[in-house]
């Protein structure tokens, strides 16, 4: 991958010759913190903030996407910080479907100032199409689309909306990056759920204050229909610019970590890291995190978690007598219940090594164990036992040969 700094030609757009002076809304008299939009398809809200927090001229995010860096998300081309946009929407139903509109659309993208966001909101249901044909030109500027739970929700709901107001929509196949699934392979084993604010506190170490409940909001949205009080929504404008905030450091916390796993994660990250690098053929780098992570283990499940993969990616990939170390550490563990590294022992020393008898004492420990574990299926025990039958017969064969 090629790398750049965020391009300077990713600037706000240029309303001026299509808004309002005034930033009120003139159905409800209340401001929104926003202009009101006006093009001959219609009006909508466009509010815009610029988010300190993260400033993509300090030096610290400068490699962020340097060469090499960004193989996690699985993009073929290079891309620079400034060609990301983040997105995010807030709707009339929790779990989409046929009558579900995003009432307020938040995007958010780096520039020299820092990270800017923006948001569309709809104060009623004629305002759809404005809002959705502007903010279609605007996403037309970048190159990388990056939500969080959007590859189910948030863009399925958006291309049905666009196909109903017959917009073209932007086709991101191959350019989506969908942060909770890559979370959820990182830290589901540390954390009680991976929804996004439960990462921002466990993960990020942020807080949010007097922060309104995404359950609450097509509640807010709809009174705000019928009565036409702002107050309520302006938290909702405010849930939404967190999340897009949010979303963006932990795009780049993220970054940070897969470019040096083994400095900056702990066992957990670790464990997920090593499985994706896994995952992309990336077989030297696994190993070395695979190692990290059981050296930094104190999770005795993530330790032992971690050595059973690492066996079977050295076993996969450089042949068993590359796991006989690890399966022998695992086995000889204190309190080992684990059926799988004799199994594993089992066959290479039959089938390699044709050391029959070691073979049947590793068969027969695992019959054992097996047998006192009551997890294991009728089906393993029955394989064990048929391996026990076929090492008793190779080593009546055997003895026989040179009697």
């Amino acid at each position: 991958m090629t790398s750049s700094s965020p391009s300077p030609e990713k600037v706000l757009p240029d309303h001026a010759a299509d808004h309002k002076d005034s930033t009120k809304d003139e159905r409800t008299g209340e401001d929104f913190g926003g202009r009101i939009i006006e093009n001959p398809e219609g009006s909508f809200v466009h509010r815009t903030t610029v988010s300190t927090a993260v400033r993509t001229d300090d030096p610290v995010y400068s490699d962020y996407l340097k060469e090499g860096s960004c193989w996690w998300t699985r993009l073929e081309d290079g891309f620079s910080l400034g060609d990301v946009v983040f997105l995010d929407t807030e709707t009339t139903g929790l779990f989409g479907g046929a009558g579900s509109l995003a009432f307020l659309i938040g995007i958010g993208c780096f520039t020299e100032k820092g990270l800017i966001i923006e948001q569309y909101l709809m104060r009623d249901f004629d305002e759809e199409y404005p809002m959705l044909k502007s903010l279609l030109d605007r996403l037309k500027e970048f190159r990388v689309l990056v939500t969080f739970n959007g590859k189910s929700f948030d863009w399925p709901l958006l291309e049905s909306r666009f196909i109903f107001s017959r917009l073209k929509a932007t086709d991101w196949e191959d350019r989506h990056i969908d942060l909770l699934h890559l979370s959820r392979r990182l830290w589901s084993r540390c954390l009680e759920n991976c929804s996004l604010s439960t990462i921002e506190k466990g993960i990020l170490g942020l807080y949010r204050e007097d922060d309104i409940p995404g359950s609450m909001i097509p509640k807010v949205y709809l009174e705000y229909l019928n009565t036409g009080d702002p107050a309520e929504m302006r938290r909702v404008l405010k849930h939404n610019e967190m999340d897009i905030a949010a979303m963006s450091d932990l795009f780049l916390h993220i970054s940070r970590l897969f470019q040096d796993p083994e400095s900056r994660g702990d066992s957990f990250e670790l464990l997920g890291i090593a499985s994706e690098l896994e995952r992309n053929h990336k077989v030297q780098e696994a190993a070395k995190c695979y190692e990290c992570c059981i050296r930094k283990a104190r999770n005795q499940h993530i330790k032992a978690e971690a050595k059973k993969r690492y066996a079977y990616l050295m076993k996969r990939h450089f042949g068993p007598a590359e796991a006989m170390d690890v399966w022998e550490d695992i086995a000889a563990g204190e309190g080992n219940m684990f059926v799988y590294p004799y199994v594993e022992m089992a066959k290479y020393l039959e089938h390699s090594m044709k050391d029959f008898q070691k073979a049947l004492d590793c068969t027969e420990k695992a019959i054992e164990l097996a047998g006192r574990s009551g997890r294991q299926s009728a089906y393993v025990k029955k394989e064990l036992l048929a391996r026990k039958r076929r090492l008793l017969k190779k080593i009546e064969r055997s003895r026989n040969k040179w009697a």
